[in-house]
């Protein structure tokens, strides 16, 4: 998400680069300038977007998509300004106009869109065909599209330079961002959004889930190891129920400089529980004249088929309370989501399996002592 966010304030940047002209006045050469950028087409984005920026970023086309003209017009839709001075040095090489630059609230924009980046990294890694992290500006156009910004008045100063009477804009990065209310400098704000708004953005993305999308995100197969030819029904009878029961809530956060640490309650299937009825079915197996014949091959597959019936009979759900650690980056917050969640989410997977298999051993000793 970093080169994301890095790849989207430089691709603004790069689109609000003056475009050289020069003009007979100070203001004048100012006044056409924001013209211009009230009257942005497509041809004059496409000008303004260096292939060099877009290149930066591996998830984005080598040409300027739809989506990039749509959001950038959507950006400036309401844009307006208003000049309030000017002043012209003595030898009159030099010049500075002050204007207030009327546009959305860019601030609010800046978290709508980290909040939405973080979300489709992780719908990405729910993919069966990930195509890569969506293109910031599509992002961008999601949020305005669905979005009403309120309009906010920033300053911006812009300094220019006369060459044989010619008065031209100086770049510069202080006035690129004020062009777009500070959208710039809250991009590049790793503070911008807090701990917990991170990993309630990480987080809620699962809860959406669909079974195939757990199932990827997992990479489950033969999720308890059975070895059996019931093993793909096993799994996707847990990622199915996985959907149907994950849910979460944050209980605390807090924060110690650049590291957060969370306390967070998540809900999902109940596998010790499941695994508790597998275990009853196999003890009262392991007392049947059946057993006592069985070979170890006929047990596994008698073990499995009762694992199977217990998931399918399942209607419980269980909660767990875990810790996540977030760390921040030098970009943003980030949730690491280690063993813990993924335990939380299985319902103690590890504790659960190895009961099956001491139990299971348990049968096979006690059928093979039998007369």
């Amino acid at each position: 998400m970093d080169k994301k966010k890095l790849c989207l304030w430089m691709l603004i940047a790069a689109m609000l680069i003056i475009n050289g002209c020069g003009y007979a006045g100070p203001e004048k050469a100012v006044r056409q300038e924001m013209d211009l950028i009230q009257k942005l087409d497509e041809s004059a984005i496409k000008s303004f977007v260096s292939y060099e920026d877009i290149r930066l970023s591996h998830s984005a086309p080598l040409e300027i998509g739809e989506e990039t003209t749509e959001a950038i017009k959507l950006f400036f839709k309401n844009f307006t300004y208003k000049i309030r001075s000017s002043s012209v040095s003595d030898d009159r090489t030099a010049a500075t106009v002050e204007l207030d630059i009327t546009n959305l609230d860019a601030k609010q924009l800046a978290k709508d869109l980290c909040r939405a980046m973080i979300r489709d990294s992780i719908i990405q890694e729910g993919s069966s065909q990930p195509e890569g992290l969506a293109s910031s500006f599509a992002l961008m156009k999601e949020c305005l599209e669905s979005n009403d910004y309120p309009l906010v008045t920033t300053p911006a100063t812009v300094h220019l330079a006369n060459t044989d009477g010619i008065w031209r804009i100086q770049e510069s990065t202080e006035l690129e961002d004020a062009l777009v209310g500070g959208l710039v400098s809250y991009l590049r704000d790793p503070y911008l959004l807090s701990p917990t708004e991170v990993l309630e953005c990480t987080l809620e993305p699962f809860a959406g889930f669909s079974a195939e999308e757990w199932k990827n995100y997992l990479k489950l197969d033969d999720v308890f190891s059975t070895g059996s030819s019931l093993a793909p029904r096993m799994d996707e009878i847990v990622v199915k129920q996985l959907a149907e029961f994950f849910s979460f809530r944050i209980e605390s956060v807090t924060e110690d400089n650049d590291t957060a640490r969370a306390t967070v309650s998540v809900t999902s299937l109940d596998l010790p529980e499941i695994i508790r009825q597998c275990r009853n079915s196999l003890l009262e197996y392991a007392q049947t004249t059946e057993s006592i014949r069985a070979t170890d091959e006929e047990i596994s597959l008698k073990a499995a088929e009762y694992l199977l019936a217990a998931l399918e009979n399942n209607t419980r759900s269980a909660e767990s309370t875990i810790p996540i650690l977030l760390i921040n980056n030098g970009y943003t917050w980030e949730a690491i989501l280690d063993e813990a969640f993924s335990d939380a989410l299985l319902g103690g997977m590890d504790v659960a399996v190895e009961s099956l298999y001491v139990d299971t051993a348990g049968t096979e000793n006690s059928t093979g002592a039998a007369p």
